[in-house]
């Protein structure tokens, strides 16, 4: 199979939802069998970011990143030995696309690696990865192993923190995705600490924001919400909603569409006890059939 870096992917139509996702702590750098890859658009930018970590010891890297001994160490070393993305040219064991490369429950809600071409293709129009590096990733987008968190204090040329460096840049970004004309949605299934690097008040007026919110047993479960939100990127993406009512139907995994909790802008979905029994009882029993195998 041929790699190939893609440099343009169709323009979506006149109404267009566009969706924001943070990226995840834990990487699979395993070698992606998709071949389809692009540059991040900001390289310059992360690599300014790069320069400034690697001013820091070890020391200073952990206290930056608050993270265990060997975790500082494993990102120190990352970032001494991080590589020009100009000598990128397909996914390696160095270069990954940052769909395929993020691995945090919401990638696994999304199970990017089931994607068919045009799905890929599709959640390259309409998928945008919040990112404390690279400042904002398409789905295909080749990334480098790295750990650096939105909400981290790195200082840096434009202030004292990274919401400072890119907090402009990434609205402005998104405004230049959506066509002049037409309805604009902005779906936003990232965590407030990266959603909150979008500078709102940059954001083209006519562009509608709705959120997300996912509950079980009426309550936002950490370890349940980072899972719905890439099942609600999944749902997008292989049934190519793209309005606010085609949301509302969002049922995977057993939640349901809560129409008194929720507004125009902020959509609230629920999932019984039994709901989430039934899909945890589904999938106990589908891997056990595949251990048998």
């Amino acid at each position: 199979m041929l790699f190939r870096i893609t440099k343009a992917f169709a323009t979506p139509g006149p109404r267009m939802l566009v969706m924001v996702l943070s990226p995840a702590k834990t990487l699979d750098m395993a070698l992606a069998k998709v071949a389809t890859c692009s540059q991040p658009k900001f390289l310059d930018e992360a690599s300014i970011l790069v320069k400034e970590l690697r001013k820091l010891s070890q020391t200073k890297l952990k206290d930056l990143l608050g993270v265990s001994d060997a975790i500082a160490k494993l990102n120190y070393d990352r970032f001494k030995s991080f590589v020009d993305h100009a000598e990128a040219s397909a996914p390696t064991d160095t270069f990954k696309q940052a769909l395929l490369a993020f691995d945090g429950p919401a990638y696994k809600g999304i199970q990017a690696d089931s994607f068919s071409d045009e799905e890929l293709a599709y959640s390259q129009n309409h998928l945008r990865i919040l990112c404390g590096l690279y400042g904002i990733l398409r789905p295909l987008d080749l990334i480098q192993p790295y750990r650096l968190e939105m909400g981290q204090k790195l200082a840096n040329n434009r202030g004292k923190d990274l919401y400072a460096f890119w907090s402009s840049t990434l609205a402005h970004e998104l405004n230049a995705l959506f066509a002049a004309e037409g309805e604009k949605i902005l779906l936003n299934v990232a965590s407030q600490e990266y959603f909150k690097s979008v500078d709102l008040t940059a954001l083209d007026p006519s562009i509608t924001v709705v959120e997300c919110i996912f509950k079980d047993d009426g309550k936002i479960k950490s370890v349940y919400a980072k899972r719905a939100r890439g099942l609600m990127v999944r749902f997008v993406t292989t049934r190519r909603v793209n309005s606010v009512a085609e949301l509302k139907s969002f049922d995977l995994e057993g939640y349901t569409f809560s129409a008194k909790e929720s507004s125009e802008t902020s959509l609230v979905f629920n999932r019984s006890k039994q709901s989430l029994k039934r899909h945890q009882d589904e999938v106990a029993s589908t891997t056990a059939k595949r251990a048998k195998k």
